[in-house]
């Protein structure tokens, strides 16, 4: 499966609706084989595959705790440089004010120009050679902001050009950090360890199954809310680990380039 898959799956959703279906299709075969070994079963074959199943669930918490953590790093990660990349573009939103008025209203366009993009690109669908194309867009409309800045950088002298180089470094900062947010989506936990926790979710699925069907039904319930628990916690995972195409986004910090594009456009 490709990376362009991936993404586009993720965003759909029914990469989960397809994990879920496989769950029940594997729990539900699993039950009826077990129904029919169930007579021909005996004590010693039991202990032995109670000491296998508890060895399988172990080895399964300990993955998901580690792709739990992972992908929560993750999140938080790309949650943090977006905060940067906006307090980045506020940042020389302000420095503007230091500005000659007659520079002032060229560069507070580029500015709203590079926001406006921003704001939307994130847009979905989200395609790995579209997100590549934004990403030059993007780059591109902060180097004019940053060409412009060094081409008024001679008209400023002595405390003015102080102030000017400010400017231009939080320019410069602004550039940095959307290259250091753009660059984290592509920070992904290695697709094996997906596909470990994937098999692992199909192999319990048929463990629960097996035993339900051995136990002639017995607790059902509780095997059906476990398998849910444990398919829950791998989305979790897989939403954590990829918000800019999951479920769980960062909807409440992209929020503020709306708001950013509107501070600017009473500036100017």
């Amino acid at each position: 499966m490709t990376h362009e898959t991936n993404i586009l799956l993720l965003q759909s959703g029914w990469l989960y609706v397809g994990l879920s279906v496989a769950v029940v299709i594997v729990f539900g075969l699993s039950w009826l084989y077990g129904a029919r070994v169930r007579r021909t079963i005996n004590k010693e074959t039991v202990e032995v595959s109670s000491i296998f199943i508890t060895s399988i669930f172990g080895f399964f918490a300990i993955l998901v705790a580690f792709q739990l953590s992972g992908s929560t790093n993750n999140y938080e990660t790309q949650r943090k440089l977006t905060v940067d990349e906006i307090l980045s573009i506020a940042a020389v939103m302000d420095s503007t004010k230091m500005l000659r008025a007659d520079d002032r209203q060229d560069v507070l366009k580029l500015l709203a120009e590079y926001v406006e993009r921003r704001k939307h690109f994130y847009d979905r669908p989200i395609r790995t050679l579209g997100i590549e194309e934004r990403g030059r867009a993007q780059k591109e409309a902060g180097l004019q902001l940053l060409r412009h800045a060094y081409a008024l950088l001679p008209k400023y002298v002595g405390d003015d050009r102080i102030i000017f180089n400010s400017f231009l470094t939080r320019v410069q900062i602004m550039n940095s950090s959307f290259d250091q947010q753009f660059a984290s989506i592509f920070m992904q936990t290695p697709r094996i360890l997906w596909q470990a926790l994937i098999v692992l979710l199909m192999i319990i699925s048929a463990i629960c199954g097996y035993k339900t069907g051995i136990e002639k039904g017995q607790q059902v319930g509780l095997t059906v809310l476990f398998l849910f628990v444990v398919l829950a916690a791998i989305i979790i995972c897989l939403n954590l680990g990829n918000p800019r195409m999951s479920a769980i986004r960062l909807d409440v910090v992209d929020a503020q380039f709306p708001k950013l594009l509107r501070q600017l456009e009473s500036l100017r």
